[in-house]
């Protein structure tokens, strides 16, 4: 029997809410679906570095159909490096306090200077593109739809949980920039647990970080106008490493049932991305018992 070797994907647009732009959408469905369809979706973000990764990854994982797989939708922009750093801030993050961007300080060089997009963008995902991904693609299921994003991303994961429980079936979120505005995004707690009361059925999360990810760097990170002083005070206050099991243990404490964190051993904030991926999709879509 023959299987392929590489996934294959299929590519379309759609508008930016923002009224200018696009973003460009990819898509790889599994060789092999479960009878009546029902294929659990993964919606990757930031697609312009991590859809072809995790589109291979979600292939090697159903190879032969021996094991249970996912659609793999990504959402990108289509730009260079440098335009997609800024444009991913903007979609990725709540709003800035005064005092949050001001911290920022010369971050901005790297991440540009706009933010707040992510109520808007948590819009797009689950209001324009769930819903084109369910006309274009019949068998993708409407009941099990994962959100896996990484570092902003992983940021937009835990808020889009926070804020919108329902949104997703299981939420991945992968190194976490859970210290954005200073750790803002932990005062969605309170309301969070009085949404999950009212929910019928509870998501799952998964909540990861590389080891090595709070150890400072000895140079500055290439694109990055700073001091290695200055970025290697953001590492000591981002706590990267030790913010990701307090916040599954919030997590639970709001009542969260189906929580799990992962600390990947040897793993940096990039190399972290492939194990990210394979162990979140085992856990949205488990092994056959």
């Amino acid at each position: 029997m023959s299987f392929s070797i590489q996934a294959q994907v299929d590519r379309f647009e759609l508008p930016h809410p923002r009224g200018t732009g696009h973003f460009q959408i990819s898509v790889s469905r599994p060789a092999h679906s479960p009878e009546g369809g029902d294929v659990p979706v993964l919606f990757v973000l930031d697609a312009d570095i991590g859809f072809a990764l995790a589109a291979e990854i979600a292939r090697l994982r159903g190879v032969a159909g021996m094991l249970p797989t996912a659609m793999v939708v990504g959402i990108g922009y289509g730009a260079d490096f440098a335009e997609f750093a800024k444009l991913r801030t903007a979609d990725l993050t709540p709003p800035l306090s005064e005092a949050g961007r001001e911290a920022l300080g010369d971050m901005t060089s790297f991440i540009g200077d706009s933010d707040g997009g992510a109520d808007a963008f948590l819009d797009f995902l689950t209001l324009i593109l769930a819903p084109e991904i369910a006309r274009r693609y019949p068998e993708a299921s409407a009941s099990n739809r994962i959100l896996f994003g990484h570092s902003l991303g992983g940021l937009f994961t835990a808020y889009a949980l926070l804020t919108r429980p329902d949104a997703f079936s299981t939420f991945l979120a992968n190194s976490p920039s859970l210290w954005w505005d200073g750790f803002a995004i932990l005062g969605h707690l309170a309301a969070f647990a009085e949404r999950l009361a009212r929910l019928d059925r509870q998501p799952r999360a998964l909540i990861g970080v590389g080891a090595k990810e709070q150890e400072m760097p000895a140079k500055v990170p290439a694109g990055m106008a700073m001091s290695l002083e200055q970025v290697q005070a953001i590492v000591t206050a981002s706590r990267m490493v030790d913010a990701v099991p307090e916040f599954t243990a919030a997590l639970r404490e709001a009542g969260l049932t189906g929580v799990a964190h992962v600390i990947y051993d040897d793993e940096d904030h990039s190399s972290v991305i492939p194990a990210a991926l394979m162990r979140g999709l085992r856990f949205a879509v488990p092994d056959p018992e």
